[in-house]
């Protein structure tokens, strides 16, 4: 992409008859709890982040440098900083790399969505709200509203010298790329990126696949297929009915089982705070939240270690944390 085909978010302009002047008192309580929880997702008292995927990393890990994937693929670039993101206004259909990168920390988690016809920014922002709520009634409305309004295809949750990449298949039309922590800022951040032209089919190949789905008799749960490779492309795919979902991987400390995770879930409040003698050692790493049915490919600067992989999303049916019902699973990263 060249510069001219770019649009970015620094200061945009917004007055009280455009869609950012019509928030209420009410969305902007809620849009502020869901930035909470988001802004807090790696958990407290945390290590420092592990450094960006280097070609050394990438050959001692037995992976691939991130930024090399650039080459290969048909991709879009988009970069976050204090004043804003920057994206392109288009792109081609087909499977599509995303390249993310931020150096705001507390900024740049671009997710990736696509509106219902008719629908617009003020709808997504107000049912996506609700629907991340830490108010456990308001989800299960928000979540109907948010099916009814956009389908949610993924995104990154990265940090500063942190960057990922994700693909998904685009198809010819309007889409949504916006930042999750920037929702209950007064100037929100997000982009629509038109998809047009002839179709390019060239992305990543997972060596491994993690799905959220319901087992019966259990619950919800993540499912591990194939080998976890550091610094890899995996699949996540989003099996749960009638529920957005997340995959998310926090490095844990030595000797924590999931007996122990259990517990540490079972103690949080549902007011988006964590509670002390936190098992997580690391920030949050992962994709962003995938609609019912979607699937995504995410390749991530996770080391060789063993990790938590989680969701902080709530049961879009009566608005519990997903991890207290069992959403939860350590993984091993080789």
């Amino acid at each position: 992409m060249n510069d001219e085909s770019r649009e970015s978010t620094k200061r945009p302009q917004g007055g009280k008859n455009t869609e950012r002047g019509r928030r209420t008192p009410r969305m902007t309580t809620v849009l502020a709890g869901a930035a909470l929880i988001l802004a807090g997702v790696q958990g407290p008292a945390l290590a420092a982040p592990a450094p960006a995927l280097s070609t050394a990393t990438a050959e001692t890990s037995h992976s691939v440098d991130i930024s090399s994937t650039a080459e290969t693929s048909h991709s879009v670039d988009i970069t976050s900083t204090a004043e804003g993101f920057t994206a392109p206004a288009t792109t081609r259909p087909g499977l599509t790399t995303f390249h993310a990168s931020t150096t705001q920390a507390g900024k740049g988690w671009i997710g990736l969505a696509r509106l219902r016809d008719g629908k617009g920014w003020n709808d997504f922002l107000g049912a996506l709200s609700r629907a991340l709520s830490n108010t456990p009634s308001d989800v299960p409305q928000g979540a109907k509203d948010l099916d009814d309004t956009a389908t949610l295809l993924g995104g990154l949750v990265i940090h500063p010298g942190q960057p990922g990449v994700f693909t998904q298949r685009l198809q010819p039309g309007r889409y949504l790329l916006f930042d999750y922590l920037a929702v209950g800022d007064a100037e929100p951040r997000y982009r629509w990126l038109t998809v047009t032209g002839d179709t390019v089919d060239q992305g990543l190949a997972p060596t491994a696949t993690i799905v959220s789905r319901n087992v019966p008799g259990a619950g919800p749960r993540f499912e591990v297929r194939g080998t976890l490779r550091a610094g890899r492309p995996l699949q996540y795919v989003n099996e749960i009915p009638g529920q957005v979902n997340e995959l998310l991987f926090v490095r844990i400390a030595d000797g924590t089982t999931e007996a122990g995770l259990k517990a540490y879930f079972d103690s949080m409040p549902e007011d988006g705070t964590f509670p002390p003698d936190s098992p997580f050692t690391s920030v949050s790493l992962g994709s962003l939240h995938l609609s019912t049915g979607r699937s995504t490919v995410v390749q991530l600067p996770v080391e060789r270690a063993r990790y938590a992989a989680l969701t902080w999303s709530k049961d879009a049916t009566d608005g519990i944390k997903l991890v207290k019902k069992g959403l939860f699973t350590i993984v091993d990263f080789r």
